[in-house]
């Protein structure tokens, strides 16, 4: 079984990920860091032909990544917009939300290294309002991720979380 972070650009998932997979002595794979570790584009570059094509890449990536097995996979924010993607995800995977408010994820991040909200910050409120409900659609495991949790307060959540769903 596999373990899938979901959320935001700038929630915490590969931070979160990375603690989670080492505690669990599970492998950890970014799906932004792999389509770009496969490819000869940044992300920002394949933001710049189209959003589409950056999308196309990212449903072939999902695709591969969720064949892995005890695996922790974080996903790109924008995984849920592709129904396949999360069909992919779920059939060996238990989705993790982590749910970071936008106040917190505009404190926190750095646009440079966030195309989809280099431009504008209201676009990550806009983003926001257009994803939860997908999020929590296919979420089996909401977490929060406030301003109150350390990661590693965050990772003992998930695993508590996790074990009451087995």
């Amino acid at each position: 079984m596999n373990y899938v972070l979901i959320g935001m650009p700038g929630s915490g998932k590969t931070t979160i990920g990375n603690l989670l997979a080492e505690q669990l002595n599970y492998d950890f794979v970014d799906s932004d860091h792999y389509l770009e570790a496969n490819s000869e584009e940044t992300i920002p570059e394949m933001f710049a032909k189209s959003e589409a094509y950056f999308r196309s890449l990212e449903t072939k990536v999902i695709k591969e990544i969720s064949m892995l097995k005890q695996t922790v996979i974080a996903t790109g924010g924008g995984v849920i917009l592709n129904e396949e993607n999360m069909l992919h995800l779920k059939k060996n995977g238990l989705i993790i939300f982590l749910d970071r408010s936008p106040d917190l994820i505009m404190r926190d991040i750095s646009n440079h290294e966030r195309p989809l909200l280099a431009e504008d910050k209201n676009r990550l409120y806009n983003l926001y309002e257009e994803r939860i409900d997908l999020y929590h659609q296919y979420a089996d495991i909401v977490i929060a991720n406030d301003d109150r949790s350390d990661p590693e307060s965050v990772v003992a959540s998930i695993i508590k979380q996790i074990s009451n769903s087995l």
